[in-house]
C-alpha cells in the first residue's frame, strides 16, 4: 500500500473551522487507498499563545522534513505545509483556501506584514506542486474541488426544528455584528420561536457579546463556544436556517454542512457562494453591503415556505458527497505516485 502524508496544521480531533473538516471528510477514504500518515504539530502547541500557529508549523515541518520525505505522495491543505513540501522531492498535490492569500483574513494585526511572503509560499506552491486545486473559484489551471462532506448526523423533521445559528470564527470579516443587528430587528413573534445560537470563538467574543447585553437579547441570544465538528452539525441540524454575512469568504464548510441537513442558508455574495446558493432556491444570496430590512425580508421568506426550502437545499448539496469528491482525489494522487 502506497504511503500518503497528509500535510495539515492540526490533527484530525483537534481541528476546527474550514480546514479540518475538510481534510477529516476525505480521511476514511483515503484510507481505504494508502497508508496515511497525518503531519500536523502536537497538540500542546495549540496552548501556545504569543507565537503564531503558522509559525509555529513552518519551523515544526523544517525541522521533521524526513517525515515528508519518507511518503510516496503528499496532499497539503496550508500554504506553510506546501510550501516546505515543495523542497522534497516527493510528488505534492496542493489545495488552496478559497481566499488566494492566507494572510488576508489574518485575525491578528500582523496578518498584513506576512501577505507577501505568503504569495512567495503560493507561487513556489504553484510552480512545484505536481497538481493544485482550490476550495474558491477557479484560477488558471487551477481546477476547483468541491467541500467533502461525510457525516451520520440524522436530517430533522422540519416540524421540530427551532433557531437560527452562525458557525464560524468570530472575527471581523464575518460581519457577526449584523447578524446580531438583523436578528435584534425581528419581530417578537419570530425570536419567541427562534433562538439565535452562535458557535465558534475569535478575537470579536467580549465585543459581540456586549452588543448582545446593549441590544437586550441575552435571553435570545446564546454563545456556544467551540464544539466538537460532530457536535456542531448536530446543533445544526435541528435548527430553522444558517445565518451568515462575511465580506470575504471562499466556500465556508459551515454552508455545505447546513445544506447537507437540509438546512436553508441566508449568506452574502462573496467568494464561491454563489455556485451553490440560489436565492429563492436553498436560501438567499445579498450583497456584502446589504440592507437590514432585505435580510429581514430573506428570514421571514424562508419561514413562509420552510419545507420547500429545507427539501431543495438537501438536494443541492448532492455536489458535496465525500466519497465522490475523494475517488477524483485519489485518480490524482494515483497518477503522480
Amino acid at each position: 500500500m502506497k504511503k500518503l502524508g497528509v500535510i495539515n496544521g492540526s490533527s484530525l480531533d483537534t481541528s476546527y473551522g474550514g480546514v479540518g473538516p475538510f481534510i477529516r471528510n476525505l480521511d476514511p477514504f483515503l484510507r481505504n487507498e494508502y497508508q496515511v500518515t497525518y503531519i500536523h504539530l502536537p497538540d500542546w502547541t495549540h496552548k501556545v499563545r504569543f507565537i503564531p500557529s503558522r509559525l509555529m508549523y513552518l519551523f515544526y515541518l523544517i525541522f521533521n522534513i524526513r517525515m515528508l520525505t519518507r511518503q510516496d505522495v503528499l496532499l497539503s491543505h496550508v500554504p506553510e505545509g506546501g510550501y516546505v513540501a515543495s523542497f522534497t522531492s516527493v510528488p505534492l498535490v496542493h489545495i488552496f483556501h478559497g481566499n488566494h492569500n492566507a494572510m488576508s483574513q489574518s485575525r491578528y494585526w500582523y496578518g498584513r506584514y506576512f501577505k507577501k511572503i505568503f504569495d512567495t509560499f503560493d507561487t513556489r506552491i504553484i510552480n512545484r506542486a505536481v497538481r493544485t486545486y482550490t476550495v474558491g473559484k477557479e484560477r488558471e489551471r487551477m481546477p476547483k474541488i468541491m467541500n467533502p462532506i461525510h457525516h451520520s448526523v440524522s436530517i430533522k423533521d422540519c416540524r421540530v426544528r427551532a433557531g437560527f445559528f452562525f458557525a464560524g470564527r468570530l472575527e471581523i470579516i464575518k460581519n457577526i455584528d449584523k447578524i446580531i443587528k438583523v436578528y435584534s430587528l425581528l419581530s417578537k413573534e419570530i425570536k419567541d420561536d427562534n433562538k439565535l445560537f452562535i458557535a465558534g470563538e475569535g478575537t470579536q467574543e467580549a465585543t459581540l457579546r456586549n452588543l448582545v447585553h446593549s441590544l437586550r437579547e441575552t435571553q435570545n441570544i446564546e454563545f456556544l463556544g467551540s464544539l466538537s465538528n460532530e457536535a456542531l452539525l448536530e446543533t445544526g441540524s435541528t435548527k430553522k436556517m444558517l445565518l451568515m454575512a462575511s465580506s470575504q469568504e471562499g466556500l465556508p464548510m459551515a454552508i455545505a454542512e447546513a445544506l447537507s441537513l437540509g438546512v436553508p442558508v441566508i449568506a452574502t455574495d462573496t467568494g464561491d457562494i454563489s455556485r451553490v446558493l440560489k436565492s429563492d432556491y436553498n436560501g438567499f444570496l445579498l450583497p456584502v453591503d446589504f440592507e437590514f430590512r432585505d435580510y429581514i425580508d430573506a428570514i421571514t421568506r424562508i419561514l413562509s415556505d420552510y419545507p420547500r426550502f429545507a427539501a431543495n437545499s438537501l438536494a443541492s448539496a448532492e455536489m458535496f458527497n465525500a466519497e465522490s469528491i475523494a475517488r477524483s482525489l485519489i485518480g490524482d494522487l494515483n497518477a503522480f505516485c
